[in-house]
Order: structure tokens, then sequence, then C-alpha cells
């Protein structure tokens, strides 16, 4: 007979080939318009077309408009790809306390699939599944064999560049982050390189910014 153990190690594999299955089990947003704060992320269809088109696609730009749920969207992509091992995902706030934001929301994301990972500060008894743990700017994810993913958020500032090594790269509010063409001149050779990294950049339209430059151009499909 399969062991609670094996039943979560083989539930886990799936959610790695099957995000739609991952966030329609396990997805979980905060909506302070309910009577209870979190709910089951229930996708949307206009989500979902979304969805498919980031993971069908290495270069997102997407235009947004608040209250659409589009960064809880791309914070679930992001924990999607922290369940499998050896990954690293780069979120790019505004401002620190932005930055801090992405971690938070990241840690509510994991601790409502109590299923298939645990926070280390509130370990179940016999637990030998992945745990997370984190700091204020970091989500880190230990799995039993020992091997790590990582979330690490940082505030915009010019020698940020340097850090894109990483399989996805979050750009929030991108068009009224300072330092942009900066920081994406010097991240762009890392992130073109052959087998480099999903970015998705969102935001709010800002007239004038890099942003908007990228959206708009024509070359870009």
């Amino acid at each position: 007979m399969p062991t609670i153990q094996d039943l979560r190690d083989k539930e886990i594999e799936y959610c790695r080939t099957n995000i739609q299955y991952f966030i329609d089990c396990y997805g979980h947003i905060e909506d302070k318009d309910a009577e209870d704060l979190i709910q089951p992320f229930a996708m949307w269809p206009e989500q979902r077309e979304a969805l498919k088109s980031i993971m069908n696609h290495r270069w997102n730009v997407i235009l947004k408009a608040r209250q659409l749920g589009f960064s809880w969207l791309v914070l679930h992509i992001a924990a999607h790809t922290l369940i499998s091992p050896g990954k690293t995902v780069i979120g790019l706030s505004r401002t620190e306390e932005e930055a801090k934001e992405l971690v938070r929301r990241l840690k509510v994301i994991f601790t409502y699939m109590p299923e298939i990972i645990a926070d280390k500060d509130y370990l179940p008894v016999n637990w030998k599944g992945a745990i997370f743990e984190g700091t204020a700017l970091t989500v880190k994810i230990v799995f039993p064999n020992g091997q790590e993913s990582k979330f690490q958020a940082f505030p915009s500032s010019p020698g940020v560049g340097r850090s894109f090594t990483a399989n996805l790269i979050i750009f929030d509010e991108w068009a009224f982050q300072q330092f942009a063409r900066e920081i994406w001149q010097a991240g762009f050779p890392t992130i073109n390189r052959p087998g480099g990294g999903k970015v998705i950049g969102l935001s709010t339209i800002e007239r004038g910014s890099l942003f908007e430059e990228i959206f708009t151009d024509p070359d870009n499909g």
C-alpha cells in the first residue's frame, strides 16, 4: 500500500506538469471584499487564457488594470515554478515595501496548500514533505532530498540587473520603477541567454516609460 508521503510525492509531481490543476486545487488569494479574507483562486476565463499564453512564451508584457487578479496569477506561476527543486525566481518592485508585499503574498499562497507543503515554523507531526521558510524579502523551499528553490525580491536599483540569472523574473508595476531602463540594459544579456529564464513584466500604464515602449512596439508581437 502507498504511504501518505508516496501519495504526496505523486500529487506534487502531477502539479509540476499541470499548472492549471495546481492553481485550481491549491491556489488561494486574499479577497478583502469577501466575508473570509482567504479565498480559493477561482480563475476567470480571461485569466486562464493569460496563463496559457504566459506558459507558452518566454517574454511576456501585461498591461493590467487594478483588481483583475493578475498579480495573484503571476505569483501563482512563481509558486508553481518553485515547487520544482533547484529553481530561482526574482521579483522586482518599485520600493522595498512593495518587494516585501510580493513576498508576503507568496507566503500566503504556500501557507494555504498544507497538503503538499508545510511552514517550517508549524510542521505537522512526522512531516516528511517539502517545507518553506522566509524572511522579509525571500522565500525558500527545502525538499526532502535537501535540494532548494528560492524566491528573491528586490527593490528597483541600478545594480539589481546583475542578479538576473533565474528561471523566472517578475517586474511588478514595471512602468513606475525607477532605473527601469538601466536595470533592463544590465540584465538583458543574462535574460536573453540560450535557454534563459521566463520574463513577466506587468504594470498599469505610464506614458514615456520603458514598459510602454516595449508594450506598444509592433515588433514585439
